[in-house]
């Protein structure tokens, strides 16, 4: 998906610099690829609705797999920040203002 933007994504406005830092901060990659993966089966790379966070193979990993953020998709309702289950995903305020406006919808 790679700098894909979905449509719904694109239709809130939603504008990120891609230089800047990025605001969702996880706290502990571990769980991701351990015991996510073996308890819940990533649900981040579902529950989220602009489709931010995908599982990308990695050799280096425990199962093979490590999850990749496109945080420029984000589109700040925090589910993630809320249904983590491993709780290490921490939804921070975005520099630069770049919020949905949606006015498209």
């Amino acid at each position: 998906m790679a700098d894909h933007k979905l449509t719904s994504v694109y239709s809130s406005s939603t504008m990120h610099e891609k230089a800047q830092p990025c605001h969702l901060v996880v706290s502990d990659p571990n769980p991701c690829s351990t015991r996510c993966i073996e308890e819940f089966g990533n649900p981040c790379q579902h529950f989220c609705p602009a489709a931010v966070y995908e599982m990308e193979d990695n050799p280096d990993t425990r199962h093979g797999i490590d999850t990749k953020i496109n945080a420029s998709n984000c589109v700040h309702c925090k589910t993630c920040d809320i249904l983590d289950p491993c709780q290490v995903v921490n939804w921070v305020t975005p520099e630069g203002g770049g919020s949905p406006e949606y006015t498209n919808l």
